[in-house]
């Protein structure tokens, strides 16, 4: 074996970086001082308007902040993220990356994506959209930021990945879900209801 094969051999995968560097920043008590799912949920459920008891995916749930909430007003909650030690509550949580999700994990009536999609690389963002809509029954509320983030200097590592202008996302988000309608908030968020 040459000496580029075995250091090829011995690199963690994307999934192995992304899955480390999470599980680090989650380990800072002060990163789950803010939850944009929580601090969106009054306006995102107006929009999103999914009907009581509805089953829920909370895509990259951090937290959990906003997905216990929902389980509050009685909807059937399911929670993924890269990293297990970002939610400590009861509800059903799935350990997954977002672009390597569980063939065997089904759909829900809706999805929940807030704060989610700048942290994924650009080369797998068509891969997790495609992988959400795949798993949505009805429709998906997504929340982008569209800047560079702060907190990841605490880990000497960048987090938010995919930072681009609104339209790119828009192109991105359309393609793989049948119907969507979007929001501004300012330059910083793109705000979506991403339906099939």
């Amino acid at each position: 074996m040459s000496d580029e094969q075995g250091a090829a051999l011995a690199a963690p995968s994307l999934t192995e970086q992304e899955r480390a560097k999470y599980t680090a920043i989650w380990a800072i008590p002060r990163y789950s001082d803010h939850s944009p799912g929580e601090r969106l949920l009054s306006d995102a459920l107006r929009w999103l308007k999914p009907v009581e008891g509805a089953s829920v995916t909370d895509w990259g749930c951090g937290t959990g902040r906003a997905s216990e909430k929902m389980a509050s007003r009685g909807y059937r909650m399911r929670l993924v993220d890269i990293a297990r030690n970002c939610y400590r509550g009861e509800l059903p949580f799935v350990e997954s990356c977002l672009w390597e999700l569980p063939d065997d994990l089904e759909p829900t009536d809706y999805g929940y994506c807030c704060d989610v999609m700048e942290h994924i690389p650009p080369e797998k963002v068509v891969d997790v959209l495609q992988a959400i809509s795949k798993r949505t029954r009805v429709a998906c509320y997504l929340q982008v930021a569209l800047f560079d983030d702060n907190f990841g200097k605490h880990i000497g590592q960048k987090l938010h990945l995919s930072v681009f202008p609104a339209i790119w996302w828009i192109e991105r988000i359309s393609a793989a879900f049948h119907s969507t309608e979007f929001k501004s908030v300012s330059s910083a968020h793109l705000l979506c209801i991403a339906r099939n």
